[in-house]
């Protein structure tokens, strides 16, 4: 839906309508309500000729408020002129408000102001329920925003769940201690990497790192092989599974091998999810977005950051949790890539 103009209106402003004619109706000679009015300063905006463009986006600007706030009173609005508005004059508390309350506010008009400073504009935003449950991107954005409402939070937390943090770390936690040697007579397998265990040796390496302390397993985790590692990311103890994770030693195809075990805790996921330097890696994103263990709300946030080809591969995955796979949807439409 959208502003209808006056067939006579539309002539007058079309391209092939003479430029003094566009450029008198940019400069307001057509006597129109307010909503008609920003709709012939939006198309006019976009003219082929430079002189009418730079006079509409001058009486734009030069639009007076309450012909603004007039004018997001009309139910008509598209959303095109809604976001446009947004963009231009958002900064201005009462449009923003009365934008928000518009009804053709769609999820690129709300993600303009999810990381506001306004707790009021912010409640609008959490308020649009069916664009958010449509985008749960915004949803994750908005909940990351610290001067979101309590009432609000707690009321979309339920919806969406709660944001992982970025970081690893646990407040007020300590980074796992490397300090120290590792025990005198390890077998090779547990120190050196180019040394890989047979079948048979794997039970006894298993059964001995399980018998070590959580002192000594923190130390091997840091300073052992990649064999050590592989058999304490399966530890319970969450300062075995960061020394794991925070490993000076740990390369990239271990952690890929991390985020596409999907027997894997979800203590490492989402640790996984908190190292940036990792998450510039294309295989270990697409691999976090296909684990169901992946928090959905970063997995939405994720699939922006993927390929067409593998948003297709997600889209069609009944492997996925739903929304994950509605999300890949969403993107591929929105692409035009359906």
């Amino acid at each position: 839906m959208s502003v209808p103009l006056p067939e006579g209106v539309a002539r007058h402003i079309a391209p092939d309508a003479p430029e003094p004619l566009r450029i008198a109706a940019a400069r307001g000679a057509l006597p129109l309500p307010p909503a008609e009015r920003l709709e012939v300063l939006r198309r006019l905006s976009a003219d082929p000729s430079p002189a009418v463009r730079a006079e509409a986006e001058r009486a734009w600007a030069e639009t007076p408020r309450q012909i603004v706030l007039q004018a997001l009173s009309d139910g008509r609005l598209s959303p095109e002129l809604l976001d446009r508005i947004a963009a231009t004059r958002g900064e201005d508390r009462r449009i923003a408000l009365a934008v928000l309350e518009h009804p053709a506010a769609g999820p690129s008009t709300l993600g303009r102001f999810v990381e506001s400073n306004d707790p009021g504009v912010l409640e609008r935003v959490a308020r649009n329920q069916r664009v958010l449950l449509e985008e749960p991107a915004l949803a994750a954005r908005l909940l990351e925003n610290p001067r979101l409402p309590v009432a609000e939070r707690s009321r979309l937390e339920a919806l969406f769940g709660r944001p992982e943090p970025e970081s690893p770390e646990e407040p007020g936690e300590e980074p796992p201690d490397s300090h120290g040697a590792l025990p005198q007579g390890l077998p090779p397998a547990l120190v050196d990497d180019q040394v890989e265990p047979t079948e048979a040796e794997r039970q006894n390496l298993y059964t001995l790192v399980r018998s070590m302390s959580v002192a000594e397993k923190i130390r091997l985790a840091m300073l052992g092989s990649k064999s050590a590692r592989r058999l304490l990311v399966r530890d319970t103890n969450k300062a075995v599974l960061r020394a794991v994770v925070q490993s000076p030693k740990i390369r990239e195809d271990e952690v890929l091998a991390l985020a596409q075990d999907r027997t894997m805790p979800e203590e490492i996921i989402r640790m996984i999810l908190g190292r940036r330097d990792w998450m510039k890696s294309y295989p270990i994103r697409l691999a976090l977005c296909q684990n169901p263990k992946t928090p959905v709300a970063r997995a939405l946030r994720l699939l922006e950051t993927l390929q067409d080809r593998d948003l297709r591969q997600i889209a069609r995955s009944r492997n996925v949790p739903a929304p994950v796979a509605a999300g890949a949807t969403r993107i591929l439409a929105r692409r035009g890539k359906l």
